[in-house]
């Protein structure tokens, strides 16, 4: 009976043992199980894989951009198209309308006058303009021409001695063809001599007289474009400076070209400054006849 017991005694320890030994394998199974989520990232955490380095962006060369528009103070060449040697003189009247830019035309065949304060008032406001001069004022007045055109103006052939090409203006014959060319080619003589520069292609008609075979002879000679005026000062009608003013300030427009005289039964000098301002107020650019041609 005592093995008996002992046996059972044996068995039931065995077992026991066993109990123990699968309750320890549960609670750890069940502590592993419990410890998984644990180990799981928290819904803060961002899981990714190793950033690749983007390549950078290729950063096109900007194409070089255009200055701001502004007229310029020097006097441009012309970038109308000369039309074929011998084709009759385009009459300008006035200048190119899509732009804000007036033209100042001076024309210089009596005295000397107010040309110098006129070279003044214009250098110092920066403005290149055009001055139309007769050949025997450019002989008696060297001096005032070099000056015009080492400022940098330009220059217009307004004939030898003023001249009514046609004769209406003057109730005189009309000039033979050679007569008007003589005109013309003498004065271009004589800025050449004294300045080097030209006259060409511009022409300016005395009394703005001109008709078809004017312009045919002109155009002969190399002269493409007749220029004429869309202001006239009046100031060589003796008008006072104020009225002259008045008049160029009210009838500004895109543009227009202004015709003033330099000589001293004009009040176009003494007016010029004011003038000068007034257009400006306006937003104007103020240049030379070639300055208001269309580009």
């Amino acid at each position: 009976m005592e093995i008996v017991v002992n046996r059972r005694s044996y068995w039931l320890a065995v077992i026991g043992v066993l109990i123990l030994a699968a309750a320890g394998c549960g609670s750890r199974t069940g502590a592993s199980l419990s410890a998984s989520p644990s180990r799981l990232p928290s819904p803060s955490m961002t899981i990714s894989a190793k950033p690749i380095p983007p390549t950078p962006a290729v950063t096109p060369t900007p194409s070089p951009q255009a200055a701001p528009t502004t007229p310029p103070l020097t006097t441009p060449a012309p970038t109308m198209t000369l039309p074929p040697e011998g084709t009759p003189a385009l009459v300008i009247r006035k200048g190119d309308a899509s732009r804000k830019i007036v033209a100042f035309s001076f024309d210089a065949g009596a005295d000397a006058g107010f040309a110098s304060q006129i070279l003044d008032t214009l250098a110092a406001n920066g403005i290149h303009a055009s001055f139309g001069m007769t050949g025997r004022w450019a002989e008696r007045n060297p001096e005032l021409l070099q000056r015009m055109v080492r400022d940098g103006h330009h220059l217009i052939n307004h004939t030898y001695d003023h001249a009514s090409m046609t004769g209406a203006a003057t109730k005189t014959t009309p000039l033979t063809r050679e007569q008007r060319w003589e005109e013309l080619d003498r004065t271009e003589a004589i800025v050449g001599q004294l300045t080097g520069a030209t006259t060409k292609p511009y022409f300016r008609p005395p009394y703005g007289a001109f008709d078809a075979s004017v312009n045919e002879d002109v155009g002969a000679r190399g002269y493409a474009y007749n220029v004429l005026w869309t202001v006239d000062s009046r100031g060589w009608m003796g008008w006072s400076a104020g009225a002259i003013i008045q008049r160029c300030l009210e009838q500004a427009e895109p543009g227009a070209i202004y015709v003033f005289h330099v000589g001293s039964a004009s009040q176009d000098g003494p007016a010029l400054q004011a003038i000068i301002d007034g257009l400006r107020a306006q937003g104007y650019f103020i240049g030379s006849v070639p300055d208001v041609l269309p580009r």
